[in-house]
């Protein structure tokens, strides 16, 4: 299903083993139980990651607007990210000559500190990867470090998606993220047909 704003109805829940009792799922979501547990997740991690300590990470205007997907095992949800077509790159676009319109950003990217590994990782990218596409993107932009985006480069390039991490955007490293450094990345998911999913 293409649009930017509408539901991703036929986009079936992706469950996956990982071991006899733990099983973990996929999916844009919309339940209020499980948003909030990402909410508390991605407030503990900016908290402790970032070391920004008074970061709310409480529903914002973009999640309402955008789409979350979820990663969750019988219904604790290990990791989260939001997919917003409000780009805030406006002149990086341009510059990138990439179409502003099939452009979208991933922000809010946690994963459990106590779940992270690398093929957490690469599944849930993979599924972000999927979804965005299916939202009829062909572009994706990340603002992170420079070390987070080295990683992110290694897991999409193990998946089969072209990463390129462009250039430093000192400019948006303001108000509680004033002096985080912040580097601009895109994945170009109009290879999306290339992915591997992650074993």
């Amino acid at each position: 299903m293409r649009g930017h704003q509408g539901q991703l109805r036929n986009v079936p829940m992706t469950r996956i083993h990982t071991g006899i009792a733990n099983m973990i799922e996929f999916e844009v979501s919309r339940d209020p139980g499980l948003l909030q547990q990402y909410y508390s997740l991605r407030e503990r991690c900016f908290r402790t990651d970032l070391g920004i300590e008074s970061f709310d990470g409480s529903e914002e205007p973009q999640d309402q607007r955008g789409q979350i997907l979820l990663a969750h095992i019988n219904g604790r949800v290990i990791g989260g990210a939001r997919i917003s077509s409000e780009v805030p790159a406006s002149q990086h676009i341009t510059e990138l000559n990439l179409a502003r319109p099939v452009c979208c950003v991933w922000e809010r990217f946690v994963l459990d500190p106590g779940r992270r590994s690398i093929n957490l990782a690469r599944e849930f990218l993979a599924r972000l990867i999927e979804v965005s596409h299916l939202l009829g993107y062909e572009h994706a932009l990340m603002l992170s470090s420079l070390r987070n985006a080295r990683f992110y480069r290694a897991c999409h390039t193990a998946l089969g998606i072209t990463f390129e991490i462009h250039k430093p955007v000192p400019e948006f490293a303001t108000g509680e993220f004033a002096g985080l450094e912040h580097y601009l990345s895109v994945a170009y998911l109009s290879k999306r047909e290339q992915l591997h999913l992650a074993a």
